[in-house]
């Protein structure tokens, strides 16, 4: 779980610019919590984790309530844990887009 604290750049399909992701450890439960910020937009809370097979599952809400997307990918497996890619599906009208999660350039 530790591999995923820090900070991740992701793209969506269909949105523009790069959104930034911070995650660290839950308070509450084994998993993690966060927030993605996007341009121009304010940050959105996130929650998940990852199995032991490298798949990641995020909810992102955007009112720190009620979900308003879901991520869910997978670990590329030669990118020494450094990049998930998958869908982000909007719960509004069930719209899904591909997205690529990749370590900031930034992270130590």
């Amino acid at each position: 779980m530790q591999a995923l604290y820090g900070s991740w750049e992701a793209n969506i399909d269909g949105q523009t610019g790069t959104a930034v992701m911070v995650l660290e450890r839950h308070p509450e439960y084994e998993g993690v919590r966060g927030s993605v910020t996007r341009p121009g937009q304010p940050p959105a809370q996130l929650a998940g984790d990852v199995d032991p097979e490298g798949q990641l599952a995020l909810d992102e809400s955007q009112d720190g309530k009620s979900i308003s997307a879901s991520w869910s990918g997978a670990l590329l497996p030669d990118s020494c844990g450094k990049e998930f890619t998958g869908n982000w599906s909007r719960s509004s009208d069930d719209s899904s887009h591909p997205f690529v999660l990749r370590r900031s350039a930034t992270w130590k």
